[in-house]
């Protein structure tokens, strides 16, 4: 990781505080960037099942009580861009509980303990081991309409409402624009089996569980402080294509304005948002599944303050996503894969997530950004700005016919990377060139038995021309076992 070191000066004192300024901005982004990444890895699900009550039973005997938990244990060793590795150790342990009463009211919490242990000056954000917050991640209420109906009246309503609220997870769409932990209120409405409208309004919560994509302000990887507000509409066909569209605003409320590294001026941090979107999901026969998402964005950003003063500039961005699988429908469960990525980049910025080296006072921004998630690789993992990516993949249960290795699953990535605008940038230095480079990526997935699995994920990245630094492989190695009870 470059050195985060140093201090910045504006570019029209002298061209060299501006190199200095850039370089310094480059490191800023490039440690958010590996926060992102390694937090959206380490990610565990909700452990959520639904559970069905017979309305016949008494009030205690219709409330389903679910607890549980897993403990987890993980180690990750990667390279940086300047072939600096890096070792965690990383002991969860996740204990949830739910309790449901008729399928009508249901009420979820999971405390979470995690430690991160560092190998020796690899700490991320140079705060060394430690306990990661938040202790209680996961609590929300939700409530069915529909599910009152049936057990309180006797029947079903033709439509719905479903409403959660609480700290919870939100995946917009496919997850483009929007993929984090909010406080939130979800409301649904269903008007058919074809019909829904989805509604959200929800802020990031104040701690270390949302990594900021703008990495040059401070504690961006604890006070995120953005809102989201917005509504999707979805239909449904007879045979279970999904075809859908959104409105999402992400409001920045981060009062703030203190620079992650000393800069010696103010500055003014805003970056507002707004996305409309369409997406659709679906098969074309029994063996072809698709999905698709396309996104713009508009909104305001402020200019970068290396190079004058600062102003609001308008935001015309894009991002798109397309993914094929074809399934063999073999006893072994084999699937290929095919996906593309892509968001647009600002040829102006310096870097292509952060308002300290971002867009050029005067000029529109177009570059995409958002608390979204894709997937870009292991070695490389790019945020998604200024990137395309093609990424052709495979996975099979080799040995289904052998009691011992039936739950054992095996798959491989090629990733091929380059950059939407050759002269633009991302978030490490590169060249005005297209071509990012290539990764290769092999995953193992082992059920040993009913509660104890073995992960192992391995991604070696291979630089292109566009790639400014070191031209040696990168390598990422992600090793979990998890006990669940």
């Amino acid at each position: 990781m470059a050195d985060r070191a140093g201090s910045w000066r504006r570019l029209r004192f002298a061209l060299a505080a501006c190199a200095c300024g850039l370089a310094a901005g480059r490191a800023t982004a490039q440690v958010g960037d590996v926060e992102r990444r390694v937090e959206h890895l380490l990610r565990q699900p909700d452990s959520e099942s639904r559970l069905r009550a017979d309305t016949s039973l008494s009030l205690t005997e219709r409330t389903a009580l679910d607890v549980g938990g897993s403990f987890t244990f993980t180690y990750v060793n990667l390279d940086d861009e300047n072939q600096n590795g890096r070792g965690l150790l990383q002991y969860d342990t996740a204990l949830y509980a739910r309790v449901s009463v008729d399928n009508v009211h249901t009420f979820f919490g999971r405390v979470r303990l995690r430690y991160q242990d560092f190998t020796p000056g690899d700490s991320f954000d140079g705060r060394g081991d430690e306990w990661k917050e938040p202790f209680l991640d996961r609590y929300w209420y939700e409530f069915d309409l529909r599910e009152w109906s049936a057990a309180y009246r006797g029947q079903r309503s033709a439509g719905d409402f479903n409403v959660r609220v609480g700290r919870q997870f939100v995946d917009w769409g496919s997850g483009l624009t929007l993929s984090e932990a909010l406080y939130a209120v979800r409301p649904t409405f269903s008007f058919s089996e074809r019909l829904s409208l989805e509604g959200l309004a929800g802020v990031t919560p104040g701690d270390e569980s949302v990594v900021d994509f703008d990495a040059s302000r401070d504690d961006y990887n604890r006070d995120t402080s953005r809102g989201f507000y917005g509504g999707m509409l979805r239909w449904t066909s007879p045979g279970g294509k999904q075809v859908y569209a959104y409105y999402l605003k992400m409001q920045d409320y981060n009062t703030d304005d203190t620079p992650r590294l000393a800069l010696g001026v103010p500055v003014n941090f805003n970056y507002t948002a707004d996305y409309v979107g369409v997406g659709a999901t679906g098969s074309l026969g029994k063996r072809l599944l698709y999905e698709a998402e396309a996104v713009y964005e508009w909104g305001t950003s402020m200019s970068d303050p290396l190079r004058g003063d600062q102003f609001r500039e308008s935001i015309s961005a894009y991002a798109a996503r397309g993914q094929l699988t074809w399934l063999a429908l073999d006893t072994n469960q084999s699937r290929v894969q095919l996906e593309t990525l892509l968001a647009s980049g600002d040829r102006d910025r310096l870097v292509s997530t952060d308002t300290v080296g971002g867009n050029l006072a005067g000029t529109n921004d177009s570059a995409f950004n958002s608390l979204g998630l894709a997937n870009t690789g292991l070695a490389f993992a790019p945020s998604l700005s200024n990137i395309i990516s093609v990424r052709l993949g495979g996975s099979t249960f080799p040995a289904r016919g052998n009691p011992a290795l039936a739950q054992l699953q095996i798959g491989a990535d090629v990733l091929v990377f380059g950059k939407a605008v050759a002269g633009g940038p991302i978030d490490e230095p590169t060249l005005a060139r297209s071509y990012l480079g290539t990764e290769a990526e092999f995953f193992l997935n082992y059920r040993v038995f009913s509660d104890l699995s073995l992960g192992v994920r391995y991604g070696a990245f291979f630089p292109g021309a566009a790639i400014e630094g070191d031209h040696d492989v990168r390598h990422f190695v992600v090793v979990s076992v998890t006990l669940a009870f």
